[in-house]
This record gives structure tokens, C-alpha cells and sequence, in this order.
């Protein structure tokens, strides 16, 4: 289990969700300092800044959405 620590102490876990279809839907939540569950993730937790590995790929992937964004 991995959770990205965002600016701010905000955490993004990974969620699993089943619909009532039964189709499976991987995802993330934010869970804030004050959240219950908070304790529980801080410990897998590691820096935003750390998670970013600068892959090639993630740059090119990046840059297009860059572009796509500011049109």
C-alpha cells in the first residue's frame, strides 16, 4: 500500500470500488489530517515530490496535457 503525502499533510490513498453492476473501479481518495483513517495510511505515506520518478514516458505524457490544457 502506497499514499502520496500532498501539500498541505493531505493524503491520496488508493480505493477499490464495486458497482452494483459488479464492474470494479481502482481509484483515490484525499483524506485530510482530521480524518479517522488518517493514522492508519501515514505510515505508507511518502512525499509528492519523492513519488515522481521523471520517466521519459510521464514527461512526453505531461507535456501533450500541458499543451491540450492551455489551448
Amino acid at each position: 500500500m502506497t499514499a502520496i503525502k500532498l501539500a498541505g499533510g493531505v493524503l491520496r490513498v488508493p480505493t477499490h470500488t464495486v458497482l452494483p453492476d459488479g464492474v470494479h473501479i481502482d481509484s483515490t481518495r484525499d483524506i485530510t489530517p482530521d480524518d479517522p483513517d488518517y493514522q492508519e495510511w501515514l505510515p505508507y505515506a511518502i512525499d509528492e515530490a519523492d513519488s515522481w520518478h521523471g520517466d521519459p514516458d510521464d514527461e512526453t505524457i505531461l507535456s501533450r496535457w500541458r499543451a491540450a490544457a492551455s489551448a
